[in-house]
């Protein structure tokens, strides 16, 4: 594996094991710094699709340096994996330092590497929302390149029922990528399911677009989801 890679997927955790021995467990919630601290102990979810036309997993960590901090890490790995061609798969990956000005929002800066760009320093702004049975993440980003691209990163989840029995489970992760030409790549992902004992399961349907003259190619399976440390 490239060294670039490698760094990209290792950086993180070594991030996370940091925050870890820095902290004691706590609930699963965060709270901005303002008004009330955030909580480093906020969870990795991560997730794995298998559809049809090819599977995906997905794994995010966002996460305070210590309790109360503005400061933090956000990182992202998005693998997808096709059926067709063993080599046509995608990896996404951003490793970003966040900094929380005030409450819902967070400046980032750091790095983010695609298959097909490579690696470029990016830097952005997103916006945070957490909910007793909602989260909402938007966050548009800039590659810092002679020639920028743009990107607007989202994530919409809701979940609800009785605490200790199975709860309905919905979440749509989307992003639109772009330079100032063209289109170069979007997705919107939808999970339907159910929450059981923090595990999440169900259906996924996955519509993918790539190029300046985008085709919707869909994969449509189901998902696991678990957040864990």
């Amino acid at each position: 594996m490239p060294l670039h890679r490698l760094t990209l997927i290792l950086l993180p955790l070594f991030a996370l094991s940091a925050t870890a021995h820095a902290q004691a467990p706590t609930t699963t919630g965060e709270r901005e710094p303002s008004g009330a601290s955030r909580q480093a102990s906020a969870p990795v979810p991560v997730e794995v699709m298998v559809g049809n036309a090819y599977s995906t997993a997905n794994l995010v960590l966002n996460k305070p340096f210590a309790p109360g901090s503005r400061w933090g890490v956000f990182h992202q790995n998005t693998l997808s994996m096709f059926y067709d061609d063993a080599q046509d798969g995608d990896l996404a990956a951003q490793t970003l330092l966040t900094f929380a000005p005030g409450a819902g929002f967070r400046l980032t800066a750091g790095a983010f590497y695609g298959t097909a760009p490579g690696v470029s320093p990016t830097a952005g702004i997103q916006y945070v929302r957490p909910g007793r049975n909602w989260f909402v993440l938007v966050a548009p980003r800039v590659n810092l390149q002679s020639d920028p691209s743009y990107s607007i990163f989202s994530i919409l989840r809701y979940s609800r029922g009785e605490i200790g029995r199975p709860r309905l489970y919905l979440a749509l992760q989307a992003l639109n990528a772009f330079d100032a030409r063209q289109h170069i790549r979007s997705y919107q992902w939808t999970r339907i399911g159910a929450d059981v004992r923090g595990t999440q399961f169900g259906l996924a349907v996955n519509f993918d677009e790539a190029g300046p003259n985008p085709r919707v190619n869909a994969s449509a399976g189901v998902f696991v989801r678990r957040e864990v440390f």
